[in-house]
């Protein structure tokens, strides 16, 4: 497969398609539970994403980031929702996905809001984690905790 957004492309695309998916009800948790974490540690966590790529990575991961925050915005208004927290939740997660073992607990942080309501998210495997959100996603499981 080739390296399109980053260290961890495929997780990417399987977490990219499972966007749409979401509810009105997920969305607004997981703008609720992004608005919870706090900025340092945010800031923290965005510090070891950087430190642990080069920057043809890191200008991957952003057009990950990019790809992730427009199906948030698509979904988002699909539900009639127009919490930017949402999408910068989103944001954060798929920069978790594209580099996911390298950041440590760090993963955690980025990842969380979004996790729970896509809780395959929350284990960091690469070599699985695009085949767990495939699994999910062609069992027709929708997330839901």
């Amino acid at each position: 497969m080739s390296v399109v957004f980053g260290p961890n492309t495929r997780g990417v695309l399987q977490f990219l398609t499972r966007i749409e998916d979401l509810s009105a009800q997920q969305i607004d948790r997981v703008a609720g539970l992004w608005r919870q974490t706090s900025s340092q540690t945010r800031a923290e966590a965005w510090a070891e994403v950087r430190r642990t790529t080069t920057e043809e990575e890191r200008y991957r991961i952003l057009v990950a980031a990019s790809a992730a925050r427009r199906a948030a915005l698509d979904t988002a208004l699909n539900h009639q929702r127009h919490d930017w927290a949402f999408w910068a939740a989103v944001w954060d997660a798929v920069m978790a996905i594209a580099v996911c073992d390298r950041i440590g607990g760090h993963y955690d942080v980025l990842i969380a809001p979004v996790a729970a309501v896509m809780p395959s998210l929350e284990v960091c495997r690469p070599d699985r984690l695009g085949a767990r959100l495939l699994s999910d996603t062609m069992c027709g499981r929708s997330g839901q905790p």
